[in-house]
């Protein structure tokens, strides 16, 4: 456990620095760097680049697309093995994949550094 908890704290910290780094280097990129404007913009881009990666590892591994693939190849087989007059056969169960729900250490502060940073850009823009 106490291994987790190191490896989660260090990966929020690399997160965040790195969307951190990414902010200021983009600020190049203005026409007027590091104003306000441009940082809020940089912040929400960097942001909302990087929680769409955290929710597409959050998908994938969480196995939402299993049970379509396991679909597939139930109505691909029925297709390839249908004779007329034969009933379907179904497909055997170890072929489709149970997932434990276990997700990579980097999943939850991808989302959770981006929306920081993303509501602090939010909250920044209103002043």
């Amino acid at each position: 456990m106490r291994f987790w908890s190191t490896n989660i704290k260090g990966a929020f910290f690399l997160i965040f620095c790195s969307e951190g780094l990414l902010i200021l280097l983009s600020q190049f990129f203005y026409q007027r760097p590091f104003s306000l404007l441009s940082l809020i913009n940089a912040a929400a881009m960097i942001s909302l680049i990087f929680f769409n990666a955290g929710l597409i590892l959050f998908v994938f591994q969480g196995g939402f697309f299993d049970s379509m693939v396991y679909s597939f190849r139930r109505f691909s087989r029925a297709l390839r093995n249908h004779q007329p007059g034969e009933t379907d056969t179904e497909a055997p169960p170890e072929e489709y994949e149970r997932r434990d729900g276990r997700r990579y250490p980097i999943t939850w502060p991808l989302i959770f550094v981006s929306l920081l940073y993303f509501s602090a850009s939010i909250i920044l823009s209103l002043f």
